[in-house]
């Protein structure tokens, strides 16, 4: 008969099997559980401390663009894109180190990782592209949400933006998703100042003196008129003869005004006003395609 003492070293001193060879010896159990702690503890500090700096960068953002709306939005957009990848990185890291402290082998899976990680790579190089191009619209201010840009020729009214897309609105109401990698070269209409030339055309043989005179009054008028002058960044400005034709002179008038309505608005005024003034003058227009209908009977008179 095997003594008491003798029988419980045996017993406690047996290898295990099955599930109880995976759970931890009861005295390893509490160093584990301090360990793990303290890695989640060291996690969460770090998350946080990484928050902080996070929001250092939505401030300088927000003060580079003078805390306007358009600033304020793209501080939004680039601080929850660095949150996200923090808080995804910070938690791989806590969950890899975990693992280690349970016992586990974490090389093969951070070869397994790093082996996913190129293949990702190679098969997502597009949408990399366009987080990429999409983290360097935010940053550089290129455009904002409610701004009319173009792209390929095509312009619309920018409606939203995140790092993989622009969603564009154009005139006729539909509405683009584009890439933010496949946008090679963007033509923002919105900023600054605008440009606008509108073009006159006379009759060929009218009297040009009188036709530029007309068009200085109404340039002089408008630049007088607080309604107006008020919208424009200078004076409108006649800058003479643009061109001359068989049957059309052209004169240019142009004008500079904030983007957006305020430069459409000047410019249709600015065209109905010389419209009425060249009319009142005696000027007509005459159309390149102008035709003249002659009645048969003169026809055959000058035939015979």
């Amino acid at each position: 008969m095997i003594p008491d003492h003798v029988a419980f070293l045996l017993v406690t001193s047996a290898p295990r099997t099955g599930w109880a060879a995976l759970i931890p010896e009861t005295e390893k159990l509490a160093e584990m559980g301090g360990r793990i702690l303290l890695t989640l503890v060291a996690a969460f500090v770090a998350q946080r401390l990484l928050f902080l700096l996070v929001g250092r960068i939505e401030n300088v953002v927000r003060r580079a663009g003078h805390e306007s709306e358009p600033s304020r939005q793209r501080a939004s957009t680039v601080g929850q894109v660095l949150r996200n990848f923090i808080t995804t990185l910070v938690g791989l890291a806590a969950i890899v180190h975990v693992l280690a402290i349970l016992g586990w082998d974490v090389k093969p899976i951070l070869a397994g990782a790093g082996i996913l990680g190129v293949a990702l790579g190679f098969g997502a190089q597009t949408l990399v592209r366009d987080l990429i191009a999409g983290f360097f619209i935010l940053s550089e201010d290129q455009f904002s949400v409610g701004d009319l840009i173009e792209i390929n020729g095509k312009g619309a009214t920018v409606e939203a933006i995140t790092l993989r897309a622009t969603t564009l609105r154009d005139f006729n109401g539909y509405v683009h998703f584009v890439p933010n990698g496949e946008m090679k070269v963007v033509t923002n209409r919105s900023r600054g100042w605008q440009r606008l030339a509108v073009d006159v055309p006379v009759a060929t043989g009218a009297d040009l003196g009188s036709a530029l005179d007309a068009c200085q009054r109404v340039a002089d008028e408008m630049n007088a008129d607080p309604r107006w002058r008020e919208r424009l960044m200078d004076e409108i400005d006649v800058w003479g003869v643009e061109s001359l034709g068989p049957t059309e002179t052209v004169i240019r008038v142009v004008l500079r005004a904030r983007p957006g309505p305020d430069a459409l608005e000047v410019s249709r005024e600015l065209r109905r006003r010389l419209h009425t003034a060249l009319t009142d003058a005696g000027h007509r227009y005459r159309s390149a395609r102008e035709v003249v209908i002659t009645p048969e009977d003169e026809v055959r008179a000058r035939t015979h």
